[in-house]
């Protein structure tokens, strides 16, 4: 007898988001279903989501036989990646859930290492890959932070983001923290590192998959490179506040 997704206890929700990258999309979406297929093998049941956030025809075109691969797909009309993240979260059932844009690509063993990562302590730990290599238009390795390890500290999270958004978590990480919305005209974008630090403070602990790596495009125009432009700031959290350092709140210095 067939059984359900519904009636299956689900591990991962696997979410792909996607706008206007065209072509790019397909390099993406086969590297989005090739891991999945891995953590599939190892005994994982994976659910498969695709937000079609403002995409263009071309893009469209890509996830035009999503249903063909088991994949659920929705359309929105937000314009802002965090948003698009938040109604993924909103259909997901998975136990955990990972995030994949468009133009971004996963290492094969993502999904599993992640999994096994975070089922040494249920419900506790934000996953991230060892590496992200960043290419096209900037060209470097980005070695991820663990907050285990000792050269970790919280206070720098004031200055500077670990991580990005592309992490595997328990789903209720992102249903009790879900992303801001971006306004960059307004001053306020870097919604993956407002939801990092509010993670921290929430008591999660994030920590680095040995042997992972994502490799992520940069290109010209992005949102990302447009807040650094315009000197975009982080809406505040409580990260931001001396008095915890001062000792009159010990909770943030306690997630170190």
């Amino acid at each position: 007898m067939e059984v359900s997704m519904s009636q299956t206890r689900v591990n991962i929700t696997a979410a792909m988001t996607a706008h206007r990258e065209g072509i790019m999309a397909g390099l993406s979406l086969k590297s989005f279903l090739d891991c999945i297929a891995h953590a599939e093998a190892g005994g994982l049941v994976v659910e498969k989501i695709i937000v079609l956030d403002q995409a263009n025809e071309a893009t469209r075109s890509v996830f035009a036989d999503a249903g063909s691969f088991g994949a659920r797909l929705i359309e929105t009309d937000f314009g802002d990646q965090g948003m698009a993240r938040n109604a993924a979260v909103d259909i997901s059932t998975g136990e955990y859930i990972a995030f994949l844009d468009s133009d971004d690509l996963w290492s094969f063993n993502w999904l599993s290492e992640a999994h096994k990562l975070c089922s040494a302590d249920p419900g506790r730990i934000i996953a991230h890959p060892e590496f992200d290599w960043f290419f096209q238009a900037n060209n470097n390795i980005f070695i991820k932070a663990d907050q285990s390890e000792p050269y970790f500290t919280s206070e720098f999270m004031r200055m500077g983001n670990y991580w990005d958004a592309l992490c595997l978590c328990p789903r209720a990480a992102h249903v009790d923290h879900p992303f801001y919305e971006r306004d960059i005209k307004s001053g306020f974008a870097y919604e993956d590192w407002h939801w990092n630090c509010k993670t921290v403070e929430a008591g999660y602990m994030h920590r680095v998959a040995l042997g992972t790596i994502h490799f992520k495009r940069r290109r010209e125009g992005s949102q990302t490179l447009e807040a650094s432009k315009r000197k975009s700031l982080m809406r505040p959290t409580k990260l931001f506040d001396y008095a915890w350092y001062e000792g009159k709140d010990k909770t943030v210095r306690g997630a170190q």
